[in-house]
C-alpha cells in the first residue's frame, strides 16, 4: 500500500512539472508542435540548391519536435567546384592548351555553362590526324594522272612529313560550261590585321574549290602572263536557302596577305586545277599608322543593293574604310540577298575594306546562321560561337575600334564572356579616340530607343553599358536598328547631359574636350527611312528622318574628329549635319 502510494505520489508529480514547463499547469495542456519558427534555433538544414531550408516544429514553450518544415527559397547554383572528371571535360588537352573542364556547383555537383570553365593539367602532344586540304599542307601537286598530296596536320597548324594523304581527282581539263561552279563570287575585303597591314579577303563558289589561292601583283591591272603572289585559301563548306525555301550547299573561301603601305595591287582568287577565278580587282593598302584618315560608318542596307551603291559610288575615292553596323542583308538565310548585295558592288567592295557587325536580320529575324562570318574575314579574339555574329576590335591609326555582338544577350545584357572581354579591351586601350559599334542602339531617337514599349533591350543595355563606356573615355557610340539620323549630347556614366565648350574652325563647330560619350545613328544606308519616334531637344543635339542612302563620313586627323552626316540624293551627296570634335584647342 504504501509502495502504491509512493509510486501515485511520484507521477503526480512528474505530471505537474511538465504541465508547468509548458506553461498551463493549471489548465493540464500538453506541448502542441504546431509552430513554424524560422529562428536559427529550430534550423535543421540550410537551403540549397536542391531544397530550401529545413526547420523544426515547435510549441510555444519552445521545445522542438522531430518534424519539420521547408520554408525560404532554394539557393542557385555556386559554380566555383573545380572538379576534374571525365562527366566535367570540354575539351582534352592539346599541345596549345591543357584539359579544359566545366565548373560545377559545389552544392550538386551540376555542369555549369560554357563559358564557366577552368584548365587543368599538361599541355598535350601533337596529334597529327588532321586531313586538311590547304596549300601550306601541300606535298605534291596534282597532275593528270595523280591527285594532290597532303601533309596531316596537327590542330596547332604543324604538320609532319611521315604522315601523308590524297585528296581529289587526277587533273582534267574543264570546260568554259564545268568552270562556272568553281568559278568565286561575292567578293570582300577587310582589315584583317590592320596595325600590320594584313589584308582579309573572301569569296564564295558552288563547287568545293580544287585548289584555291589569292594571286597578288604589285600592279594597277592584273597580267595572267606575269609572276604573282600567291597566298594560301582556307575552305569551309556552307548552307544556305533558295528562294523557295529548299536548301543547297556551297563553299567559303578566305585567304589573308600582307600589303605595302601605300603600294597598288591587283588581285584575284583562283582555283589552280579548275583554271578560273573572280574578276580580277585592284586595291591599294591604306596607311594604317596615319593618324589622318576617313572611315564611313554605314547601316541597315538590307534589300536595298541600288540604295547602297549610291553610297559606295560617293565614298569609295576617298574613305580608308568602311564601317557598318549590322543588317547588311534583308533576309540572310538566303544567299541571293548576299549575292545581290556583295556580287552586285563588287567593283567597290572588292576595293573598300568593310568592317561589320551583325544585326538582326543576319541572325534572329530571318534565322540566319553564321552568316556574318562566312561572308567577311576578320580576325577574331576566342568567342564561344560565331552562329549568331560575334565581337572583335581593331586599331586604325590613333583610333582603337570595338565591335559588340548585340545579337547574344542574357536579361537583355552582353553575356559575362563578351562583357569581360569588353572591359579588358576598355582598360587596356592607349588609344587617342575609342570608338565602340554595335547594332542595337543605347540612345536614339527612333522607337527601339524610344518607344515604352519597344525599348526593353535599349534600356537594359544602357543600364549595363553607360557607366563603363564614360568611365574608359570612349568617344563616340555608333549604333544601327533604327532608321533614323541622331545623336545625343555628351552623356555622362549616370545618363546625364554634359555642357559642351565650343569653338569654331574653318566654319565647322567644334565641341572641345567633350566629357561623356555620343551616341550616333547615321540613318539607313539602305532605302527603308522611319520618323523619328522623339525629337527632345533636352537629349539630343540632332534627331532627324533619315533618307535612303544615308551615311557619316568620319575625318580624323591628330585630336581632330570632323563629322560629316550626309545622304545621296538625285546625283548629288546632300549634307544633314557637319560637326566635330576638338580632343585640344586648336
Amino acid at each position: 500500500m504504501k509502495n502504491t502510494l509512493k509510486r501515485v505520489s511520484f507521477l503526480a508529480c512528474s505530471l505537474a512539472l511538465f504541465l508547468t514547463a509548458c506553461g498551463a499547469p493549471k489548465s493540464g495542456h500538453v506541448c502542441a508542435f504546431d509552430q513554424e519558427n524560422t529562428d536559427a534555433a529550430f534550423l535543421k538544414s540550410e537551403a540549397t540548391c536542391q531544397a530550401k531550408a529545413e526547420y523544426y516544429y515547435s510549441c510555444e514553450c519552445g521545445k522542438k519536435s522531430d518534424m519539420t518544415f521547408q520554408h525560404g527559397y532554394k539557393k542557385s547554383h555556386d559554380f566555383t567546384a573545380e572538379v576534374v572528371e571525365q562527366k566535367y571535360l570540354k575539351k582534352a588537352a592539346t599541345c596549345q592548351k591543357p584539359a579544359e573542364y566545366y565548373k560545377s556547383c559545389a552544392m550538386c555537383g551540376t555542369k555549369a555553362n560554357y563559358y564557366q570553365t577552368f584548365t587543368y593539367g599538361e599541355l598535350g602532344d601533337c596529334n597529327f590526324s588532321l586531313e586538311i586540304p590547304e596549300g601550306k599542307f601541300l606535298k605534291d601537286e596534282a597532275t593528270k594522272t595523280a591527285s594532290a598530296v597532303y601533309y596531316k596536320s596537327c590542330v596547332c597548324g604543324k604538320y609532319t612529313e611521315d604522315e601523308t594523304f590524297s585528296y581529289g581527282d587526277p587533273l582534267k581539263t574543264y570546260t568554259s560550261e564545268e568552270k562556272i561552279p568553281y568559278t568565286p563570287k561575292s567578293v570582300t575585303v577587310t582589315l584583317y590585321d590592320a596595325e600590320n597591314s594584313v589584308y582579309g579577303f573572301t569569296c564564295n563558289t558552288e563547287k568545293e574549290p580544287l585548289r584555291p589561292v589569292l594571286q597578288v601583283q604589285k600592279s594597277a591591272s592584273f597580267d595572267e602572263t606575269a609572276d604573282v603572289t600567291e597566298y594560301p585559301a582556307t575552305v569551309e563548306k556552307a548552307s544556305s536557302y533558295n528562294e523557295n525555301d529548299s536548301s543547297f550547299t556551297y563553299y567559303i573561301v578566305k585567304a589573308e596577305a600582307t600589303l605595302d603601305i601605300g603600294a597598288e595591287y591587283s588581285y584575284r582568287i583562283y582555283d589552280k586545277y579548275v583554271e578560273t577565278g573572280s574578276t580580277p580587282a585592284t586595291i591599294k593598302a591604306r596607311d594604317v599608322k596615319s593618324d589622318k584618315f576617313t572611315f564611313t560608318h554605314v547601316a541597315d542596307t538590307q534589300n536595298y543593293p541600288t540604295e547602297f551603291s549610291y553610297v559606295l559610288n560617293s565614298v569609295a575615292s576617298t574613305t580608308d574604310f568602311l564601317l557598318h553596323t549590322g543588317d547588311v542583308v534583308e533576309s540572310s538565310k538566303h544567299e541571293h540577298h548576299w549575292k545581290a548585295m556583295l556580287q552586285g558592288n563588287f567593283a567597290n567592295l572588292s576595293k573598300t575594306p568593310m568592317m561589320a557587325i551583325s544585326g538582326n536580320h543576319e541572325t534572329t529575324y530571318k534565322q540566319g546562321s553564321n552568316e556574318t562570318f562566312k561572308h567577311f574575314n576578320y580576325k577574331l579574339p576566342t568567342q564561344s560561337s560565331t552562329l549568331l555574329g560575334f565581337f572583335y576590335s581593331f586599331h586604325y591609326g590613333n583610333a582603337k575600334f570595338i565591335m559588340l555582338n548585340t545579337n547574344v544577350l542574357t536579361a537583355n545584357r552582353l553575356t559575362n564572356e563578351q562583357y569581360d572581354w569588353l572591359v579588358n579591351e576598355l582598360k587596356n586601350n592607349t588609344a587617342t579616340w575609342t570608338i565602340v559599334s554595335m547594332h542595337n542602339p543605347i540612345y536614339s531617337a527612333g522607337r527601339y530607343g524610344s518607344e515604352a514599349s519597344r525599348n526593353e533591350i535599349c534600356l537594359a543595355l544602357r543600364a549595363q553599358l553607360q557607366g563603363i563606356f564614360a568611365q574608359y573615355g570612349v568617344d563616340l557610340v555608333l549604333q544601327g536598328h533604327d532608321h533614323v539620323v541622331s545623336s545625343t549630347y555628351p552623356m555622362n556614366g549616370q545618363g546625364q547631359v554634359q555642357t559642351e565648350s565650343k569653338q569654331t574652325i574653318d566654319g565647322v563647330e567644334y565641341t572641345v574636350n567633350p566629357q561623356g560619350v555620343y551616341y550616333l545613328l547615321t540613318g539607313t544606308s539602305g532605302g527603308q527611312t522611319r520618323a523619328p519616334y522623339t525629337t527632345d531637344e533636352t537629349l539630343y543635339k540632332y534627331a532627324l528622318q533619315s533618307k535612303a542612302s544615308s551615311f557619316t563620313n568620319f575625318e580624323i586627323d591628330g585630336n581632330s574628329m570632323k563629322i560629316n552626316v550626309c545622304y545621296y540624293q538625285s546625283g548629288e551627296v546632300k549634307t544633314y549635319q557637319t560637326w566635330g570634335i576638338q580632343k585640344t584647342a586648336a
